[in-house]
């Protein structure tokens, strides 16, 4: 019934790749070999990603698509041939290299070289591999300075183990998460992929930046500044104005790329809230989810994070900065900062009132009764992002990154608070945090320079003092209304017996819905016994009750034989198992999982819920040592032996279990 076509482009491509290596092992260790090499070479290594590649090589190995000694070797035996010919080069040119071609041209990097090996001595050899700007330098200069043949070649051979160990090691350990996280939800894996994979570019975007842009830089861009500076072509001018910096056009252009980012982030968020039905199914388990570890204290304490940036307070701290602004003569900052949060509050009530989303609760009325987008990240973000403009204007360039994190972490969390209390969902929040961020980089553009004659100390003593006050007031006059107004709301929807046994039960879910809102393993049948009542009903069918494990048993390995392991935990629409089932199969065992549904019978006074029971097939995936994952063996379908039991199960009980289209009773 749920189906996910649009994942199979992505799951063919990996599976190709996967494929490739496979048929192609002795090319893909020439690659591997070559990179480690080149990330080793003289000058040539700063530009080699041999991290990048190592990372997904280790990947590959916690996967159990590589075997890890020969890719050791392999890559240590690369990274020792690399050193060894720039320590030939360095040992053959000697003082002459810096007047030979290329290596005239990094003056500045040899240098640098030059400075750590003196510092170090002869372990700068091994140290500097794991130098960035550095470790493609350290050799070549061990060569210049005329360090011994023997020496080098031992400490060269054990630095590249490892340095080949420490990459491949911890790779592989992301490679076992990810491939335990993918048999668990896949596109969940997906996204985290793709978050390792923009951490890997930054990485070594920053690590070029950091061995050949920085130490270069300055040069270069004397020269291109004399060259242009007789032009008078337009293009010419610019390139004038971004080296020289003219008016901070630099910051004011990565201000405009963040404004950018958020602005494209929040179109697509709507784009796909209007248009991709899966959004909404994950943001229903990423609610269900956080609704089911609530508790009173936890409640009380997040009500109280949350009042914080409640209209009233954020209301009283931007009029108060406004005024003080404002009678202070920072009259543009002022109107800047007044726009800003006026801005943002009357964009989302456009919104709202036009996209007319409804919450997960009912809280409030009118336009603010709808959920989309959520009006505390936008404003809170706005907010904090505005006072963090102001501060980090005052601040070393290097230290601003610190301020504008710890805004970010205060959004961030009245943002959680929003969806741990269910009154957003999560698409909500992320588009709020995303126009925030937006409406903050706009009063950075229109007060640029402007801010940093604003005295801080007395602006924020004022803005204390004005949060005590509000805050504190809010808290004494609303804290119990809204406790109550956030407690805990049932998850249940009522329906009686016979409207679920006529076609209500086409209502609930025929597959497992994983957190990202894709369809899983099939949903056998419907049942509106306990557990208790249930148990014996499918002892008599073969199937023994199990303890459900919990994400240490997910994600971490372990010896003993599969059928005295725990199940795993299985979510379906985020919601917990309340209880797991096995049956004994020749490679692995059926697994029958069973989750409350979104329904209960009544209100007749039985109150009793609907429990869903998901197939599932688990394996023993080999580890090392003796140790073994439990995987789930993607796409099994549920075999006879364990169906047919069942079946005869539900025929027996027609007003207790209800089989689903895919369920036992259809598959006779």
């Amino acid at each position: 019934m749920l189906a996910c076509p649009q994942h199979a482009p992505k799951k063919l491509m990996t599976q190709t790749l996967l494929s490739l290596v496979d048929q192609h092992l002795l090319l893909a260790y020439t690659f591997l070999f070559a990179v480690c090499l080149g990330e080793a070479l003289f000058i040539i290594g700063l530009f080699v990603p041999s991290t990048v590649v190592l990372i997904a090589v280790g990947a590959m190995i916690g996967g159990g698509k590589l075997p890890f000694m020969p890719v050791l070797v392999v890559a240590a035996a690369g990274a020792t041939a690399g050193d060894a010919l720039s320590y030939a080069i360095g040992h053959h040119y000697r003082d002459r290299l810096r007047t030979v071609w290329p290596f005239r041209r990094y003056g500045t990097l040899i240098e640098r070289g030059e400075a750590f090996f003196h510092r170090h001595g002869g372990k700068s050899v091994f140290l500097g591999r794991f130098v960035p700007g550095v470790k493609a330098i350290v050799p070549g200069i061990a060569g210049m300075v005329g360090m011994g043949v023997v020496r080098f070649t031992s400490v060269n051979v054990a630095s590249a183990f490892v340095w080949a160990t420490a990459h491949l090691i911890p790779a592989a350990g992301i490679g076992i998460g990810l491939s335990r996280v993918h048999s668990l939800d896949p596109r969940l894996a997906i996204l985290l992929v793709g978050a390792i994979a923009v951490l890997l570019l930054a990485w070594y975007v920053g690590k070029i930046a950091i061995a050949f842009v920085w130490p270069v830089a300055a040069d270069w861009r004397r020269v291109r500044i004399e060259r242009r500076a007789n032009s008078t072509s337009r293009l010419a001018r610019l390139e004038l104005r971004y080296l020289s910096n003219d008016d901070n056009i630099v910051g004011r252009t990565a201000i405009m790329v963040v404004a950018a980012l958020a602005a494209a982030g929040f179109l697509l968020l709507l784009g796909n809230l209007l248009f991709d039905p899966e959004l909404k199914l994950a943001d229903k388990a990423v609610y269900n989810f956080l609704q089911s570890y609530r508790s009173d204290a936890g409640t009380k304490i997040v009500t109280a994070i949350t009042m914080a940036a409640d209209g009233f307070v954020l209301t009283s701290l931007t009029v108060a900065i406004v005024l003080w602004l404002a009678i202070r003569r920072h009259i543009r900052v002022a109107i800047a900062a007044a726009l800003a949060m006026a801005g943002s509050e009357l964009f989302v009530h456009l919104v709202k009132g036009t996209i007319e989303r409804p919450r997960p609760t009912d809280l409030y009325a009118g336009v603010s009764s709808f959920s989309f987008p959520s009006g505390h990240a936008t404003l809170s973000m706005t907010f904090f992002g505005i006072l963090a403009v102001i501060v980090a204007s005052h601040m070393k360039p290097g230290s601003r990154p610190i301020v504008l994190g710890i805004a970010a972490l205060a959004a961030l969390t009245v943002a959680f608070s929003r969806l741990y209390l269910g009154a957003h969902w999560l698409t909500d929040v992320s588009a709020g945090m995303s126009f925030g961020i937006l409406m903050a980089a706009v009063f950075a553009l229109t007060t640029h320079l402007r801010d940093r004659t604003i005295r801080l100390v007395p602006l924020v003593v004022v803005l204390l003092a004005v949060f005590a006050g509000s805050y504190g007031s809010h808290l004494w006059r609303d804290y119990g209304i809204w406790i109550r107004n956030y407690a805990p709301m049932r998850l249940t929807t009522d329906m009686s017996k016979d409207e679920w046994l006529k076609d209500g039960w086409k209502s609930l879910a025929s597959h497992r819905l994983t957190m990202g809102g894709d369809a899983a393993g099939p949903i056998l049948f419907q049942t509106d016994l306990d557990v208790a009542e249930l148990a014996p009903l499918l002892a008599s069918a073969g199937w023994s009750p199990m303890t459900t494990g919990g994400l240490a048993q997910a994600l971490l390995p372990s010896a003993g034989p599969l059928p005295e392991r725990a199940a795993l935990p299985l979510l379906h629409e985020g919601r917990m198992p309340v209880a797991t089932f096995t049956h004994p199969s020749q490679d692995g065992r059926d697994v029958l999982t069973l989750w409350p549904s979104a329904y209960r019978l009544g209100p007749d006074g039985s109150e009793r819920p609907i429990l869903l029971a998901g197939y599932s097939k688990e394996v023993v995936d080999p580890f090392v040592l003796g140790l073994a994952f439990v995987a789930v063996k993607p796409e099994a379908v549920p075999p006879d032996t364990a169906t047919r039991p069942l079946a005869a199960l539900v025929r027996a009980h027609p007003t207790d279990l209800v089989p689903l289209p895919s369920g036992p009773a259809q598959r006779r």
